[in-house]
């Protein structure tokens, strides 16, 4: 895990601890979190920490199993398909929205991303997938519509929680390819076209990250 700094309050700091263990993948799904072993770890009581896994739990990303203690959530398929399929309405929506709507320096900064995330060393898979994250951010906020922005900040931890299981996608080709293909139709001011090109994006991810899970968790 990242190193823990102890900020004025325990409590929130076993949290963020937690969460950013967990959102940036030194916490797998269906990792155990002992709460006894992590107050020793941290320094700090028993009782921030199950603070912060029910705060937790209460946000999707850990269960509480009783008598079992805490694990990191196992979403399961169907869970998954709800959660691509939110998104690519969401993707979809937003990327023919920013190509009526973004503003130069929008396009030019989503740009700068892609750049970005071609120049990251090829097994740098955590900040990869932090960028890539970035870019689609940026894509939501580029339409300009703070309620869908909204919503798609809701869907991150259950993203995030899904691709920690698959982490090298962001570098392929074929991601390259449909990440220029929604760059293009947005400079192109083309909303069915970038809607399209979000939405295929989306789907192709689903299906990756849908096979990788079945070969890991599922099976």
């Amino acid at each position: 895990m990242a190193h823990f700094q102890r900020p004025h309050s325990v409590r929130e700091a076993a949290y963020a601890h937690l969460r950013g263990a967990i959102l940036a993948g030194s916490l797998l799904p269906g990792t155990r979190i002992s709460e006894p072993g992590l107050a020793q770890e941290l320094g700090i009581s028993r009782t921030p920490v199950r603070e912060a896994l029910q705060r937790l739990s209460q946000e999707g990303l850990v269960e509480l199993l009783p008598n079992k203690g805490a694990r990191v959530r196992v979403l399961s398929a169907n869970e998954v398909r709800e959660v691509y399929d939110v998104r690519a309405l969401l993707e979809g929506e937003a990327a023919a929205l920013a190509a009526r709507n973004a503003t130069q320096a929008e396009l030019d900064g989503l740009e700068r991303l892609l750049q970005a995330l071609d120049a990251l060393p090829k097994d740098d898979y955590n900040q990869q997938m932090q960028v890539d994250f970035d870019f689609h951010t940026a894509l939501v906020e580029a339409a300009h519509n703070k309620t869908l922005a909204r919503i798609y900040a809701d869907l991150r931890s259950s993203l995030t929680l899904i691709r920690s299981f698959q982490r090298t996608l962001s570098q392929h080709p074929k991601t390259r390819q449909q990440h220029q293909a929604i760059l293009s139709a947005l400079k192109a001011h083309n909303p069915q076209q970038a809607a399209e090109a979000a939405r295929a994006h989306v789907y192709n991810f689903r299906d990756l990250v849908m096979q990788s899970l079945q070969e890991q968790v599922w099976q």
